[in-house]
């Protein structure tokens, strides 16, 4: 998001990259977090319907962003609208504190007790 405020105040290519190589390496970061997560928590079975459906939704709300933050700049305004996109960034970085579900992240192996009374438990050996 921060490549868009450099562009508005900008007319040369160097700041905006500079910007863009930061972001790059600062997102690039997650990728492998997430990856390493969701093969860790989703079953097996299941892994291919979440991996295309992530992978979709993705692929889907890319376009739809930049034409909605661009209805939203001819509407409100340029700093009203790269207010809106910091507060919707704040509450998504927020997601980890509000929801326990995040917290699953830091345990290792099966997933807790509630996932094994569940019918989508990962395979593994028959318990008696």
């Amino acid at each position: 998001m921060p490549r868009f405020a450099v562009a508005a105040v900008t007319d040369t290519f160097t700041p905006l990259a500079v910007v863009m190589a930061l972001e790059g390496v600062a997102f690039g970061v997650l990728n492998p977090i997430t990856a390493t997560v969701t093969y860790e928590t989703v079953p097996e079975e299941l892994l291919s319907r979440v991996l295309g459906a992530t992978t979709a939704a993705v692929q889907l709300v890319t376009p739809l962003a930049g034409l909605a933050a661009g209805f939203l700049v001819d509407a409100a305004g340029l700093p009203a609208t790269l207010l809106a996109a910091g507060g919707l960034y704040l509450l998504a970085t927020l997601c980890p504190v509000v929801f326990p579900a995040w917290r699953l992240m830091d345990t290792t192996g099966p997933l807790p007790s509630r996932a094994e009374s569940s019918h989508l438990r990962r395979p593994g050996p028959k318990r008696a």
